[in-house]
């Protein structure tokens, strides 16, 4: 059964740009790749090309544009009997509900609860707390593990999935069986592949791929 699957978050968006002078919710806004991010997405596919035991045969994204457009961006270096399958909505991000497309402090303004209160403060990175029409992680996690699997039983072979940085620490920790805060805790950054192998029907394992580097 051993097959593996390469998560990738997307290359740099605009909001990943603007969220490191200000916090901006961005959740499933729509935002386009920087020239960073376009040039990661390139990167990433090469990378992926030069592991000699990983063959891609299937690759998906999830419907967002950041995450489309890497896909598109790796194409070339992939395998040319790769098969593309649909953008999946159930790849998406988290969704945050009615702060998405909001500044932080615009939110906490109308929302003061969603800063001051503990049963509500801790919304962006806690397993049951959300916000307003938003997902937890839990549920982000149930989300992101129904659809791989799924796809993972129906695929033969190495697949890639192209999707977004909460996404796939929440799948992580479902897959690895991490301790609730280390998926709390876990940064995902762009465009650096991930390796999980499929041990068998429900085990999972990290894969380390050393010359992927840190960046």
């Amino acid at each position: 059964m051993s097959s593996h699957l390469v998560l990738l978050r997307h290359g740099e968006s605009e909001v990943n740009r603007i969220n490191r002078e200000r916090r901006f919710f961005c959740g499933r806004l729509d935002t386009p790749l920087t020239d960073l991010g376009r040039e990661q997405a390139v990167q990433a596919g090469k990378r992926l090309a030069s592991v000699a035991d990983l063959r891609i045969r299937h690759a998906v994204s999830s419907t967002l544009s950041r995450a489309r457009d890497t896909l598109d961006l790796m194409k070339p270096a992939l395998a040319s009997d790769c098969r593309f399958l649909p953008p999946t909505a159930e790849l998406n991000e988290r969704s945050l509900g009615q702060f998405e497309g909001r500044w932080e402090s615009d939110v906490f303004a109308e929302f003061p609860a969603y800063r001051d209160d503990p049963q509500y403060n801790r919304f962006f990175n806690d397993l049951v707390q959300k916000a307003p029409g938003g997902e937890s992680l839990q549920d982000v996690s149930d989300r992101m593990a129904s659809v791989v699997l799924q796809l993972w039983n129906d695929i033969d072979g190495d697949w890639l999935a192209v999707t977004h940085g909460c996404a796939i620490r929440c799948l992580l920790g479902r897959l690895l069986r991490w301790p609730d805060e280390r998926v709390m805790d876990t940064h995902i950054p762009n465009a650096i592949p991930i390796i999980v192998r499929r041990v068998d029907a429900t085990r999972f394992e990290w894969v380390d791929v050393p010359e992927f580097g840190d960046d």
